[in-house]
């Protein structure tokens, strides 16, 4: 598209296009196409094309501060050039643009025969896995969003925020590399926006253990400069991020509550299910806790082989998976611990195995969860 405009359409909105129009790659030409909430969309559209936007909001934008042109020499670099570059690693801080990179990588992997998969490693705001894990798939598609593609692949990390829980999150994306790297020729990981203070060491420690092809740095130029000074072993590149695209704490909470929904589905809101103590292992970070002990004034505490506790009482509206034999079966929230039982709203019945997290949900009503601070 030699002559085009950018419109960003931030949702929820529902956009209707007469003519050439190009979202992140995909041609969405005379078609009409959803923007989830919190979400930030740049429609590429030609001279001649009519768009009409309904909901959300909407404005005009450079080329050469948003939409696709900002990220030319980084496709240059993974498809036009004589170096096949199997794994492409994104990182950078929170609003510079990774997940919608990596929606363009993936498009342009399709356009040139390529079978891209994707690894979403952001656990706090991520769009394939539910919050606090970690999630894989193969697209076959062109999208628009992350969203729109199906979890297949996933491990329970167990927190929204990665600080004190980098060695999971990076043993959880090789243990997906694992399973998917036969299914797949190029693969696009994805990681959250903690990079200020200690996460900048926890990216580089990631890169180093991952070995990806390629590293893009996106946002500010100190990350790039710090990971050409601190890592290496594989070709880094700069990118530019998208101008006005800074999701406010609200969008942030709201996506993140449509993320959880997604996985805690209205059967499982309606269900309760209940389990004898004796007969589950509860696991955080990896580690079980197979003892339950009854605290000088009736309080249940978990105990796994080191010692470690955790208090019962802190169970009540957690967000958690369920599985058996180490395979994670759904998910569903915490309502009740007693002395002998565990009761929860989930579909799944039978599970001898609970995933724990930092993530609470707060029932108002069968109907409506909200997160709890």
């Amino acid at each position: 598209m030699s002559s085009h405009r950018v419109h960003l359409v931030k949702g929820p909105a529902v956009v209707s296009l007469e003519g050439m129009c190009q979202v992140l790659g995909k041609d969405v030409a005379n078609s009409e196409v959803s923007v989830d909430v919190g979400k930030i969309l740049p429609f590429e559209i030609s001279s001649d094309c009519k768009i009409n936007i309904r909901g959300g909001e909407s404005w005009l934008a450079s080329s050469s501060t948003a939409g696709t042109s900002i990220w030319r020499e980084v496709i240059q670099k993974i498809f036009y050039e004589k170096v096949f570059l199997r794994t492409i690693l994104i990182v950078g801080d929170g609003d510079t643009g990774k997940s919608t990179l990596a929606v363009y990588i993936i498009n342009e992997a399709l356009k040139n025969g390529f079978r891209p998969c994707v690894i979403d490693a952001d656990i706090g705001q991520g769009d394939i896995a539910p919050p606090n894990a970690v999630g894989g798939a193969v697209i076959m598609a062109q999208i628009t969003d992350l969203r729109d593609v199906n979890m297949q692949f996933f491990e329970f990390v167990g927190s929204i925020n990665p600080a004190g829980f980098e060695d999971v999150i990076i043993n959880a994306i090789k243990n997906i590399i694992n399973e998917i790297s036969t299914l797949c020729n190029t693969c696009i990981i994805n990681t959250d926006g903690y990079i200020r203070n200690n996460g900048i060491d926890y990216k580089v420690r990631m890169a180093k253990e991952l070995r990806p092809d390629l590293v893009v740095c996106l946002g500010d130029v100190s990350v790039y400069d710090t990971f050409r000074v601190k890592y290496v072993s594989s070709p880094i590149l700069y990118g530019k991020s998208p101008s006005n695209t800074i999701k406010s704490r609200i969008d942030r909470r709201q996506r993140r509550l449509n993320q959880f929904l997604r996985y805690v589905s209205e059967s499982c809101r309606s269900k309760v299910t209940s389990k004898e103590l004796k007969e589950i292992k509860f696991v955080y970070k990896r580690k079980m806790y197979c003892r339950v002990l009854i605290g000088k004034y009736g309080s249940l505490h978990l105990v796994n082989r080191n010692g470690s506790q955790i208090n019962g009482r802190k169970l009540v509206n957690m967000f958690v998976a369920l599985g058996s034999n180490k395979t994670i079966l759904g998910f569903g929230i915490v309502l009740k611990v007693s002395r002998h039982r565990v009761y929860l709203k989930s579909d799944v019945s039978d599970f001898s195995e609970i995933y724990l997290s930092n993530s609470r949900i707060s029932e108002d009503n069968i109907s409506e969860f909200r997160l709890v601070n």
